[in-house]
């Protein structure tokens, strides 16, 4: 998602939308233009005449671009004069979205903008990228367009997050039952945000507003959501990965040391077991050569010995304490914006797979993801960093536990996470494309692979704490 707190798009640069709206009504006076169901901007006393006009509507939307004071709008956009029922988006829409119009629209943006007076007078929608790999992922939309309060005219951005169960993919035994603590059930980011937990999170950690959330027919369901703006436009310092680690931290130590764990009872337990459980690890094809490219010598393969001897890493890691666990912390599922009080803030989004999770966990993808990301890094100092910044997250919310310990929940959890998901999508290559040959037979060993890195030292703390 592309994210912030609502602020005017003049504040965020210019909006060129809006200076292409007022443009038109200059050069066309009365005349709607035929697309975003625009009604155009006049004199105040012909307002509520004006905005009683038929709108007009894009199917497709790419966004219509000015020549001088001349709107242009390209030749091969598909226009309709009744759009009541239409879904202003590509073709690829859900047959449940499609009844979404301005009045649905209205009571959402009116809620975004805190104007309970506003009025819509065009919008645009588009599928946004992400959500791929998860079946219960159907997709980002950014709704956005422009309006009037009171004379005044704004535009505004809005997310709609759509989730369903996986059986409308065929899929089974991926959280498309009724099990509310399998790691993958479908309706947890729904239930998530009714329950209003997410207000109550420690200081420095934050998710986006949610206008409304509900359950549509299909085994579908869609969330309202505030559409958020990175303030480093994506490319975060290392510094800011550490801040993510600190207030991740502190959510993590809240939870042992302030409050009690929530009772909900669709939060996942015992992820990693389930992951052992359901991923087909054991017959992995090891020797076969896109594996071989991934994985360093067997004799030296650090994460494939944990797997073997599982059960002793994992009754370790039952013995640290338990604590709310984000579940998903890849960098992707993360924004920084700046707070009232001028402090970088951490929105976490994606919060499908939230649970209750030894301490720790929630480090090892954030580290992984930061890993991927700053190319100029070696995997040791930024694990140093990360790990360095969550130890002070925890020390904020009052919780002081030996950090051997938090430091074992950290490269265990994280070996496991990321190193069975790197398996699965491995095997998934393999399958589809068995006869690859490399081009290096007998490639170099890969010594810093981050999952057999992760269980080197997991080994290590072991037999030490």
């Amino acid at each position: 998602m592309d994210a912030g707190v609502y602020q005017p798009r003049e504040a965020r640069g210019g909006s060129r939308l809006m200076t292409i709206y007022k443009e038109s009504f200059r050069k066309n006076h009365l005349t709607p233009p035929k697309y975003l169901g625009y009604t155009g901007k006049q004199e105040l006393k012909l307002y509520n005449r004006v905005s009683k006009l038929p709108a007009m509507r894009l199917l497709r939307s790419p966004t219509p671009f000015a020549s001088s004071s001349v709107v242009v709008v390209p030749e091969t956009v598909s226009l309709v004069d009744d759009y009541r029922g239409c879904f202003a988006m590509e073709k690829d829409v859900p047959t449940a979205l499609r009844a979404i119009n301005d009045s649905k629209l209205a009571n959402i943006v009116r809620q975004s903008l805190k104007r309970e007076k506003f009025h819509i007078q065009g919008w645009k929608a588009r599928k946004l990228d992400g959500g791929v790999g998860n079946p219960v992922s159907l997709g980002l939309y950014r709704f956005e367009g422009v309006g009037v309060d009171d004379g005044e005219w704004l535009d505004w951005s809005i997310i709609l997050k759509v989730i369903q169960s996986p059986v409308n993919l065929g899929y089974f035994n991926i959280g498309e039952g009724e099990d509310p603590q399998h790691w993958n059930y479908w309706k947890r980011e729904l239930l998530i945000y009714q329950s209003g937990w997410l207000e109550t999170l420690p200081e420095g950690i934050s998710s986006p507003r949610c206008y409304e959330a509900q359950e549509l027919p299909g085994n579908l369901a869609g969330m309202w959501l505030e559409d958020i703006s990175d303030s480093f436009n994506g490319n975060w310092p290392l510094y800011r990965y550490a801040l993510t680690a600190r207030h991740l931290g502190r959510l993590n130590g809240t939870y042992i040391s302030r409050r009690e764990l929530p009772s909900f009872p669709w939060l996942s337990r015992q992820r990693t077991r389930q992951w052992l459980s359901s991923i087909a690890w054991r017959d992995f094809p090891w020797e076969h050569p896109r594996a071989r490219q991934q994985f360093p010598a067997l004799e030296m393969n650090s994460f494939r010995q944990m797997l073997r001897e599982h059960s002793r890493f994992l009754n370790k890691l039952e013995q640290l304490p338990c604590t709310v666990s984000h579940g998903d912390t890849y960098p992707t599922n993360f924004k920084s914006r700046r707070s009232t009080r001028n402090q970088d803030q951490t929105v976490a989004m994606d919060w499908a797979l939230a649970g209750i999770e030894p301490l720790g966990d929630d480090l090892g993808q954030l580290v992984y993801g930061t890993y991927m990301n700053l190319k100029g890094y070696k995997l040791q100092d930024i694990s140093h960093t990360l790990f360095t910044s969550y130890i002070n997250g925890l020390e904020d919310s009052g919780c002081r536990i030996d950090p051997k310990w938090v430091r074992y929940g950290y490269v265990a959890s994280a070996a496991f996470r990321v190193g069975l998901f790197k398996l699965m999508l491995l095997r998934q290559m393999i399958e589809k494309d068995d006869d690859f040959i490399p081009r290096v037979v007998t490639p170099p060993l890969v010594t810093d692979a981050f999952e057999s890195f992760m269980a080197e030292e997991a080994f290590q703390l072991l037999d030490v704490i």
